[in-house]
């Protein structure tokens, strides 16, 4: 007997039908680049991205790669040769939409946090590193042949009886509609029982685990890059810094409680003044800045950015949106201050990789019960690679921190509306809050205390990174 009870299911698994629809994709072309100076400097001038915009490659992710790529050396042989101890890198993300999709701007947002948690991954790796391997080497070899025992002859032979009485009724009604179908029902007949045996084994399996962990307070993003390319795709590079100087003078901001003594000599302008000449590079900015205002007070400004997924053409969705683009925004600006004060992560990451040679024999019962062997060997490479990581950030009891302005506009690749909210922490800020607070007049402290800029561990550098 020759058909099984695959026969009765197989009808039910072909009639279902699957359709395919092509989406067509608009393609863009722009090139952002962006870069902070230390907060001293706008995260992209026109000239910049003009220049960048006449580049054109193929692939976006490859391109902005190279791009921090190139700045990282730069700058890692500028703090080698000053003898500054400066902890710099970068990581890599895709947008995983299309321009054209609604939820862009978005992604887009996430794509900058992905690629900071892989840079922040690398530091994490240098800080802290434990490390363990395995290999295990296999062989094995028999001329055993699989056999069927005599009960599972005789209960076979029994099977086919019975299934021969249940299936007889059905074939005819399943050949006529397979074959309606264009389907051989002969390529349903019941496969004969078999049996499969390992004959010989060659195998090697290497297995890599990686923990990292450490603190990380400090770190923020030195300059960036995105790109759009000429198939829609668009990709964002990140390059953080940090060092002892850089932690250590936050670590200053967030106990003085405000009562800082201003340092004339890094006067630069007012913060009101500074945000509205780089307004229009909002949207470039990511992460905490600082800023030295006109009397000399450090500035601490933290950009928080969120998208409108609403559609371009109906206003009244747009605006609707808006105010919880706004909400969004903020709360993205708030966990940017308390990762640059506090901010520890973990890294665990595996592999396995394994070389297989086997040659598996399959033992057939055919009708008239006798066996047949077939032997096949097969090689395979098999490779598992895994990587998880976690980065966590905490501070209580902020104080003075307010915000500085808000802005809304448009993407020039997709159109799409990006919002976002300045914040801006400022020393005078935080004694008037708390003098307010304990209602009280704000007074001038006699004693109050000038900011240790200049770290145990760390030493100035030129003024373009003076800050790390």
């Amino acid at each position: 007997m020759k058909t099984s009870l695959i026969r009765l299911t197989a009808l039910f698994l072909l009639f279902p039908s699957i359709s395919a629809v092509a989406q067509e994709q608009i393609s863009e072309e722009v090139d952002l680049v962006v870069q902070d100076k230390q907060a001293q400097q706008p995260a992209s001038s026109n000239e910049e991205t003009v220049e960048a915009h006449k580049e054109q490659p193929e692939d976006a992710y490859a391109y902005v790669e190279e791009k921090a790529r190139q700045y990282i050396t730069e700058k890692r042989r500028k703090f080698d040769s000053q003898g500054k101890q400066v902890f710099i890198h970068s990581g890599t993300a895709l947008i995983r939409l299309k321009p054209t999709e609604a939820g862009w701007a978005d992604a887009r947002v996430l794509a900058y946090t992905e690629a900071q948690q892989k840079a922040r991954e690398k530091l994490l790796k240098q800080l802290y590193t434990s490390v363990a391997s395995e290999t295990v080497r296999k062989t094995f070899k028999t001329n055993k042949l699989p056999e069927f025992t005599p009960e599972e002859i005789q209960s076979q032979s029994r099977f086919e009886a019975l299934l021969s009485k249940v299936v007889a009724l059905a074939d005819a009604t399943i050949d006529s509609q397979l074959e309606e179908l264009g389907v051989n029902p002969s390529e349903y007949n019941a496969a004969p029982p078999s049996k499969r045996k390992v004959m010989m084994q060659k195998a090697i399996t290497q297995s890599v685990s990686t923990s990292s962990r450490g603190d990380i307070t400090g770190s923020q993003i030195m300059k960036s890059f995105e790109k759009t390319d000429a198939n829609g795709n668009t990709a964002v590079s990140v390059i953080i810094a940090t060092s002892n100087k850089k932690k250590n003078f936050l670590a200053s901001l967030r106990k003085s409680k405000g009562n800082i003594e201003p340092s004339p000599e890094k006067a630069n302008m007012p913060v009101q003044d500074y945000l509205e000449k780089y307004r229009s590079n909002f949207m470039y900015q990511i992460g905490t800045k600082l800023h030295w205002d006109e009397n000399g007070y450090p500035v601490i400004l933290s950009y928080g950015m969120s998208g409108n997924d609403c559609n371009v053409s109906d206003y009244e969705e747009c605006a609707d949106n808006r105010e919880f683009s706004y909400l969004d925004a903020e709360l993205n600006a708030w966990a940017h201050i308390a990762e640059a004060y506090n901010l520890v992560g973990v890294v665990n990451a595996s592999s396995s990789t394994t070389s297989d040679k086997s040659r598996t024999a399959t033992a057939s019962l055919t009708d008239d019960n006798t066996t047949e062997t077939q032997e096949q060997t097969v090689a395979k490479i098999i490779k598992e690679t895994s990587q998880t990581s976690r980065m966590a950030s905490s501070v209580k009891g902020l104080t003075g921190v307010q915000e500085a302005t808000r802005w809304s506009a448009k993407h020039p690749v997709t159109n799409r509306e990006v919002n976002g909210v300045v914040l801006v922490w400022h020393p005078l800020a935080e004694q008037a809050t708390r003098s307010f607070k304990a209602n009280k007049d704000l007074k001038k402290k006699s004693a109050a205390g000038k900011v240790n800029f200049k770290a145990k561990s760390g030493e100035s550098i030129e003024v373009d990174d003076e800050d790390f």
